[in-house]
């Protein structure tokens, strides 16, 4: 009896040999490879991620292990500042490729968006206020509730641009009204 490898067990199917002729290879039952066969299925990769360039797939799996956006660009990527990370991070998880690869893959993890979901109520019903603090942000950035933070600033001859072409119509109506009412 031999270990089953699994890339030459792969390999030996994908080339059109029965699973009989496996486990004759191997010494082992047919119903044991027919197992291993099933488990491997189960850990490849969905096809989401395949679709994904090698890059995207590096993003995707480290941000899988818990790293930043920026972080997981940096590994995935050459970049050479914060700034073009923090850019990329923000087109890659706008990307809908990339989110539905990171949903399939944690759901294949065992953690499905509802799982998560009930973590974070947990969090946000936890005695301890960090916590809770935590848990709300989290909650707002999955809703999208964040609004942008961008903000206008205009300078003080805008704003005086502003009042007079406000102002200017209905002075010029109220003289016109003042006018007609004086002929």
């Amino acid at each position: 009896m031999r270990k089953i490898n699994d890339t030459e067990l792969q390999e030996m199917i994908k080339v059109g040999k029965s699973q009989k002729e496996a486990a004759q290879f191997y010494g082992v039952s047919p119903s044991a490879i027919n197992q291993r066969i099933k488990k491997l299925e189960a850990y490849a990769a969905p096809e989401s991620f395949k679709k994904l360039t090698g890059k995207e797939q590096k993003f995707v799996l480290a941000k899988l292990e818990g790293r930043t956006n920026q972080d997981a660009v940096k590994s995935a990527y050459e970049v050479t500042t914060n700034e073009s990370a923090k850019s990329m991070a923000t087109v890659l998880m706008k990307d809908p490729d990339v989110a539905v690869a990171i949903q399939d893959l944690m759901a294949q993890s065992g953690i499905p968006r509802r799982r998560r979901i009930e973590r974070l109520r947990d969090m946000i019903e936890c005695p301890d206020l960090s916590v809770v603090g935590k848990g709300l942000d989290m909650s707002f950035k999955l809703a999208g509730d964040y609004s942008p933070e961008r903000i206008e600033v205009i300078s003080d001859h805008e704003i005086r641009m502003l009042i007079a072409t406000i102002t200017t119509p209905q002075q010029e109506k109220k003289e016109d009204v003042i006018d007609v009412s004086g002929d």
